[in-house]
């Protein structure tokens, strides 16, 4: 029987198992140790569900993700780190989402769990994100992001990942609880990303 993983789609067939993880093929999901990780996200076994033998997996990879690496590219070859002014609207049409969907954003702690729950808990887009709040700042921790697979390769190339939705979506969660604008920056942290919003000027 396949197993799908929740957060990023992998799905494991047990006929060709996961060499580079340590897993030979003809290994059945019941018998990989816990301590295996999901080789695209690096969530771990107990967020693989069932899904049948007769499922194969698909060639190549998900288009979402080919749709996120296509924009991303795009965007920063035409305006490098302009292109946040562009992406920033990615948040705003996530912030309308969520209200309509009745999360609050009353005050910054309401406001980020409300972006955790919607990323985590609803949509399972990634494993888990933890965040802290200072007077002038908010660290996020996005673990096991689904997206990280296409982060890396354009990481890689030297492209900053302006389209990333949990950071364009924090920082107007942010705004719509403070009346401050946030400046955004991120970094690589095991599969998923560290990001800061650092408060600048208040939103006119």
């Amino acid at each position: 029987m396949n197993y799908q993983c929740e957060i990023c789609h992998y799905i494991y067939e047990p006929e060709n198992g996961d060499p580079e993880g340590g897993i030979e093929p003809g290994t059945s999901f019941k018998d990989i140790t816990n301590d295996w990780l999901c080789p695209r996200c690096g969530i771990d076994k107990s967020s693989f569900k069932p899904m049948g033998k007769e499922i194969q997996a698909p060639r190549g990879k998900d288009p979402l993700l080919v749709m996120v690496l296509g924009l991303t590219h795009g965007l920063w070859t035409i305006a490098g780190t302009g292109s946040y002014s562009v992406t920033r609207q990615i948040g705003r049409t996530f912030l309308e989402e969520l209200k309509l969907n009745g999360f609050n954003f009353d005050d910054s702690k309401t406001s980020l769990e409300s972006v955790r729950s919607y990323f985590v808990e609803t949509h399972h887009m990634a494993g888990d994100i933890e965040y802290s709040i200072s007077d002038d700042e908010v660290e996020l921790k996005v673990k096991n992001c689904r997206f990280f697979p296409v982060c890396s390769q354009l990481e890689s190339q030297g492209v900053l990942i302006t389209t990333c939705p949990y950071t364009n979506t924090a920082a107007m969660a942010m705004e719509e609880a403070t009346g401050y604008r946030f400046r955004i920056s991120k970094e690589t942290n095991g599969f998923g990303h560290q990001i800061r919003l650092k408060k600048v000027s208040k939103v006119k």
